[in-house]
C-alpha cells in the first residue's frame, strides 16, 4: 500500500511541533525543500499495516506571505502531493488559528482540523468540536501536545483516511464576491481558491493564467483602491478576521468566573481606545528608559573606563611615536571611550528593553493595533516589527523585511527604515548628546521630523 503524506500546518507557537513529536516519537529526519535551503522535519510512522510519512512545515501566519520559509507551506499546497493536511490550532487562541484554517479550506486539500492546548484551553472555557465540524465541514479534533490527550484519535483518523476536502466559503465583501464569481466565470478551471488568492496577488496557485483573467484582476484591483483607498488583499484578510471571530464565538463557551486577567489585559492592547495609549506609554517608556538609564550607564561607564585605562594609552603612545604616536593614540583613546561611555551603554538599554517586550508578547499585539495606521504608509501592520528592530540596527531590519510579501511594501520600508528610523548609535547621538546638553523638548522635535519625514517617504512611493 502506498504511504501518506500528511503535512502539519501552523501559526508559530501553537504547538505544532510537539505535535509532530507526539505523533512520530523517535526517527526524525530533518529536509531541504527541492531548490531551497530551508529545512522541515519529517518522520515515518505505521498504523497497524499503513505508512504515514508526516512532514512538519515552518510556522506561517497566513498563505499570503512572501518570506522564504513561509513559502515552502504555500508550495506544498500548490503542489498538491499530500494526502492530508493536518492545521494545527490553538485552543486557547482560536479565532487567529481559524484564519490560516480558512485559508487551507478554500484551496480544496482534504484536511483535519487539530485542536491543541486543549488542556489549557478547558481551564477557561469549552469548544464544540462537533459544532465547529459542522461549520467547516472538515474533522476537528481535540489535544494536547502536553499531556498527549487526543493524540492516538487523531493518528488514526488520519490513517483512516478521514481528512476532508470542504465546501466552505469564507463571506466576503459584496464587491470581492462579485469580483471572484466574474474571474470563476471568465476561466472556469480556475479553483475558487485559487480565484481568491489572485485578487490577494498571488497568481501562484493557476497553472496558467489566462491574459483575461490576469488584466481583470489588475484592473479590479487599481479601481477597488481607488474608491475604497485600501487594497483588495487588506479586505479580504479582514474578512477572513470577522468570519473567524463568528465562528469562533459561536463554538467556544466561557466557563464560570468569566475571562481572566491576562485575558482583558490582552484585549485592552489590541482595542483602539485603550491600545493606542497603552501603546503611547510604551514608546514613552523606552524612549525615557534609552534617555535616563542610558545617561546613567553612560556615565558609569566613562568613569569606569577613565579609572582602569585613564592616559596610559596616549603616555604609551608618546613613548613609542613621540608627537605622532600621541596624536594616534590620543584618537584610538577618544574613539574607545566614545564606544564605551556613550554608544555601548544605549544600545545594551534598548535590546533590552525590546527583549522584555518581545518576551512579554507584547510586539504582536502593537502590531495588530497598528495595522491600519501602517496602511496610510501603504504598509501592513507587521512593518511595525522591522521598524522596531531598525532601532537597533538598520542592517536586520533591511533584511526583516524579506517577510513582507509586496516588492512596493518592501521598498517602502527600507526607505523609512533607512531615512526615518535611527539606529542605536544615532539613538545614542540624539538621546545622549542632544537630551543631555540641549534637553528633552529637543529630542522630541528630532523624532517629530523623522516621523513626518516616514509619512512623507509612504506618500511618495
Amino acid at each position: 500500500m502506498k504511504a501518506m503524506q500528511v503535512a502539519l500546518i501552523g501559526q508559530p507557537n501553537v504547538g505544532k511541533s510537539s505535535l509532530f513529536t507526539r505523533l512520530t516519537g523517535v526517527g526524525v529526519i530533518s529536509s531541504n525543500y527541492p531548490g531551497t535551503t530551508v529545512e522541515f522535519e519529517e518522520s515515518t510512522v505505521m498504523v497497524g499495516d499503513r505508512t504515514i510519512n508526516f512532514h512538519d512545515l515552518p510556522g506561517t501566519y497566513s498563505l499570503t506571505t512572501g518570506s522564504g520559509d513561509e513559502s515552502i507551506v504555500v508550495d506544498m499546497l500548490r503542489d498538491r502531493t499530500n494526502d492530508a493536511v493536518v492545521v494545527v490550532a490553538d485552543s486557547t487562541n482560536l479565532e487567529s488559528s481559524l484564519v490560516l484554517a480558512m485559508e487551507v479550506i478554500e484551496l480544496e486539500v482534504p484536511m483535519i482540523l487539530a485542536l491543541n492546548k486543549m488542556d489549557m484551553a478547558d481551564r477557561r472555557f469549552s469548544i464544540s468540536a462537533e459544532k465547529l465540524s459542522g461549520v467547516l465541514g472538515v474533522p476537528v479534533v481535540p489535544v494536547s501536545s502536553k499531556t498527549g490527550a487526543g493524540v492516538d484519535d487523531l493518528l488514526k483518523r488520519i490513517s483512516a483516511g478521514e481528512a476532508a476536502v470542504s465546501g466552505y466559503r469564507t463571506r466576503y465583501d459584496g464587491h470581492i464576491m462579485g469580483y471572484l464569481e466574474t474571474i470563476v466565470s471568465m476561466d472556469p478551471s480556475v479553483p475558487w481558491g485559487s480565484a481568491v488568492k489572485m485578487l490577494e496577488g498571488l497568481g501562484m496557485f493557476v497553472e496558467k493564467e489566462s491574459p483575461e483573467v490576469e488584466e481583470y484582476v489588475r484592473r479590479v484591483s487599481a479601481e477597488f483602491r481607488e474608491t475604497h483607498g485600501d487594497m483588495l488583499d487588506v479586505h479580504i484578510a479582514r474578512d477572513r478576521y470577522g468570519d473567524a471571530h463568528v465562528i469562533a464565538m459561536s463554538v467556544v463557551e466561557p466557563k464560570e468566573g468569566g475571562p481572566s486577567r491576562k485575558d482583558r489585559i490582552s484585549e485592552m492592547t489590541i482595542t483602539p481606545s485603550t491600545g493606542i495609549p497603552i501603546l503611547v506609554c510604551v514608546l514613552a517608556a523606552t524612549f525615557l528608559c534609552l534617555i535616563y538609564v542610558g545617561e546613567i550607564l553612560a556615565e558609569a561607564m566613562d568613569a569606569l573606563y577613565t579609572g582602569l585605562v585613564g592616559t596610559a594609552l596616549v603616555d604609551f603612545g608618546r613613548e613609542v611615536g613621540g608627537d605622532l604616536g600621541e596624536a594616534i593614540m590620543s584618537g584610538i583613546d577618544g574613539s574607545l571611550g566614545a564606544i564605551l561611555g556613550l554608544v555601548v551603554p544605549y544600545i545594551m538599554v534598548f535590546y533590552i528593553v525590546l527583549g522584555i517586550l518581545e518576551d512579554s508578547g507584547y510586539l504582536p499585539r502593537a502590531v495588530i493595533l497598528l495595522d491600519r495606521s501602517m496602511h496610510r504608509l501603504g504598509l501592513h501592520g507587521n512593518a511595525f516589527i522591522p521598524i522596531m528592530v531598525g532601532f537597533g540596527c538598520n542592517v536586520p531590519a533591511v533584511l526583516a523585511t524579506r517577510a513582507v510579501r509586496s516588492k512596493r511594501e518592501r521598498m517602502i520600508l527600507c526607505t523609512i527604515i533607512c531615512m526615518a528610523v535611527p539606529c542605536s548609535a544615532q539613538l545614542a547621538t540624539i538621546t545622549g548628546v542632544t537630551g543631555r546638553y540641549a534637553g528633552a523638548v529637543w529630542v522630541a522635535v528630532i523624532f517629530a521630523v523623522l516621523i513626518a519625514l516616514g509619512f512623507a517617504s509612504g506618500a511618495i512611493l
